[in-house]
């Protein structure tokens, strides 16, 4: 009897488990299809929400791109993936390259829409299809009171409002040199020479900013440190550069004229430079009287030896480099002898005063 009836019970517990273990697996796959179909509803709710996200914040109008002179095909891609103009970099280069225009995109300010064809962006860049704004090209070698007057005449930017703030640098953030923030009187030399596009409205401080932060960003790989083994300053070689830049247009001649500037003040000489003088009268045509040369100006260097106490004009990357590396070689002279703007360069005075008289102009 006990063993009939023990039987039986131990039968019917093994199938109550059974049917504990099958409600469970059930009721296990029910909360996994549950928590599936929660995260199937938060993954698209998610979707949905970044898809809003996306659009909210996508710009309903242009996006606004400046292609900077001296890009490559890669910066350029890169930059519109960026600007979110390209979804890919890479494929809008493939595409780049396969139009065979690699090296026909050029530079401005465009106006792209998200996610454009790269078959509409690639004929705006080789085709120069800009966008409606202004274009400001700032020469090498112009002072700050010459690109004033040229603002004047070519775009809606205010002169004389450029001017003076170009003389309040405490109103902007002043580039750093070599790792330190420089400390200036006003922001001559500093005002990076370049093609800028800006829209219209555009303001001097704006523009003043820009310059600012283009010098920066396009200085920072000179080798700043050659100054200090010259015996100057970061500053002195942008004093330097600039003088080079107003007296040079020959490229190749710069790390000459660099050369006469360091000769010139190892021997303690007075460097004679006529832009200097210019700078102080403001007198940038016409020759130089004997009057002129004698103003009493700090920046006049046929009165004061060393160097002016500041840049007399803003100098391009060519005369900064020129600067930092002048030749080896013993000139102490130079004059212009064409028209072309060749000099002639010597260190007997002897033969630069030969050469000064059959200048052109003398």
């Amino acid at each position: 009897m006990p063993e009939e009836i023990h039987t039986p019970a131990r039968r019917t517990g093994r199938k109550a488990t059974t049917r504990r273990n099958r409600f469970l697996v059930l009721a296990g796959f029910g909360v996994l299809i549950v928590v599936a179909v929660i995260i199937v509803v938060a993954a698209a709710g998610g979707l949905r929400d970044r898809g809003a996200t996306t659009a909210s914040t996508s710009p309903t109008g242009p996006i606004h791109v400046t292609i900077e002179t001296g890009l490559s095909a890669v910066a350029i891609a890169e930059l519109l993936e960026e600007a979110g103009v390209v979804t890919s970099a890479r494929g809008f280069l493939n595409d780049v390259k396969a139009a065979g225009a690699e090296t026909q995109l050029r530079p401005g300010r465009y106006a792209f829409g998200a996610l454009e064809p790269h078959e509409s962006i690639i004929t705006k860049l080789s085709t120069g299809q800009q966008d409606d704004v202004a274009k400001i090209t700032i020469p090498e070698g112009l002072s700050i009171d010459q690109v004033a007057a040229r603002l004047e005449d070519t775009v809606d930017v205010d002169g004389a409002d450029y001017e003076a703030l170009a003389h309040s640098p405490s109103s902007f953030s002043v580039p750093r040199v070599a790792g330190d923030r420089l400390e200036v009187e006003d922001l001559e030399g500093l005002l990076f020479p370049s093609t800028y596009y800006v829209e219209p409205g555009f303001s001097s401080e704006q523009l003043i900013a820009i310059q600012l932060a283009t010098f920066e960003q396009k200085t920072a790989s000179l080798p700043w440190s050659n100054a200090a083994g010259l015996g100057l300053t970061p500053y002195d070689i942008i004093i330097i550069a600039s003088l080079i830049e107003k007296e040079t247009s020959i490229p190749e001649e710069r790390p000459l004229a660099a050369a006469v500037i360091y000769n010139r003040l190892d021997k303690d000489m007075r460097l004679e430079f006529c832009s200097s003088v210019r700078f102080a009268l403001k007198k940038w045509t016409g020759a130089l009287t004997t009057s002129d040369l004698e103003t009493e100006s700090p920046y006049n260097t046929y009165r004061n030896r060393g160097l002016p106490p500041g840049p007399v004009s803003s100098p391009g990357l060519d005369a900064l480099e020129a600067a930092l590396n002048p030749a080896d070689v013993d000139y102490l002279y130079f004059v212009l002898i064409d028209e072309d703007g060749h000099h002639f360069f010597t260190s007997s005075y002897d033969d630069f005063l030969e050469a000064k008289r059959r200048s052109p102009g003398q």
